[in-house]
């Protein structure tokens, strides 16, 4: 009698010890693989990196255009920006300038 109780805890704790092993594989796996894991947190955290650097990117481009813009407005024009970008975009040259093309 003595033996087969002892059989018998010895195959409680061992399949105990079993699922205790297979819950911690499951719970180790979805801590590095799951939806919110490890390797989910550092690829998140990498778009946000290429977001904001894009993001500051934009802003920079978006400062220039705006700062072309003010400098075009009827109330504040700036002059030589807008005899800069006539030469620029239509290729005016005025009568006493010489044209030297570099080909």
């Amino acid at each position: 009698m003595n033996k087969s109780l002892a059989l018998k805890n010895k195959l409680y704790l061992f399949f105990s010890l079993l699922i205790s092993f297979f819950i911690f594989l499951y719970l180790f796996y979805f801590l590095l693989n799951g939806e919110r894991g490890i390797v989910s947190y550092y690829k998140i955290r990498n778009q946000n990196i290429q977001h904001h650097l894009t993001l500051s990117a934009l802003q920079k481009k978006n400062s220039l255009l705006t700062d072309r813009i003010k400098r075009l407005q009827t109330n504040t024009i700036d002059l030589d920006f807008l005899d800069e970008q006539i030469r620029q975009k239509t290729g005016y040259v005025s009568e006493n300038e010489v044209l030297i093309i570099f080909e």
